[in-house]
């Protein structure tokens, strides 16, 4: 059994998707911290006029002390209307049903999906809050392996420089190495396809 583990990303780059593609099981890292400015509640483009473009989703103030999946996204005062005329313009596609929820894991898990479909992956997908596995860092990430059954895991290509190989006796690691062009949001590759 081969799986995948990453946070789940506001309309990820292709890279996440072809990571995807290479397990039996991909897991979300749902139940670990929320970071700003990281790609959790937003995600960027090249524009029309050739210039990198963001799309964010605000969220609530005390994001940086939840766990991601219980990340509340901000009250809408405009910003919905907004996002979506930005995303029709440039994508071309009404994203409403995504932006309908109340938390980010709900949108980054629909935005996901709908990447998947676009790009027909059919790779099982959960939660890592479903398994309900303990520990921190490279112990956490065994224990999710061990919960699934994995005999391999696809580390990201960063995944040297924090993982403890030592704690993963019976799995073998690999270590991804996306081959894209840009780091930007899949739909952009949707679009041109």
């Amino acid at each position: 059994m081969i799986v995948s583990i990453h946070q789940p990303l506001h309309f990820p780059y292709l890279g996440f998707f072809q990571k995807m593609k290479m397990a039996d099981i991909f897991v979300l890292l749902d139940d670990v911290k929320f970071c700003k400015n990281e790609f959790y509640n937003r995600n960027r483009f090249k524009n029309k006029q050739g210039r990198d473009e963001w799309f964010t989703v605000p969220v609530e103030k005390k994001a940086n002390s939840k766990l991601i999946k219980d990340v509340c996204v901000a009250k809408d005062f405009g910003w919905k209307k907004k996002l979506l005329k930005q995303m029709y313009y440039n994508f071309k596609e009404d994203f409403s049903k995504i932006y309908e929820h109340e938390k980010i894991i709900d949108m980054n898990v629909d935005s996901i999906e709908y990447c998947r479909k676009k790009l027909n992956i059919k790779i099982p997908m959960i939660k890592s809050s479903e398994l309900n596995v303990e520990g921190v860092n490279s112990e956490r990430l065994v224990n999710i392996c061990k919960k699934v059954d994995a005999t391999q895991y696809i580390s990201g290509p960063l995944g040297g420089d924090y993982l403890d190989e030592s704690l993963f006796t019976d799995i073998n690691v690999i270590y991804f190495k996306p081959n894209v062009d840009d780091y930007y949001t899949t739909l952009t590759h949707l679009e041109n396809n």
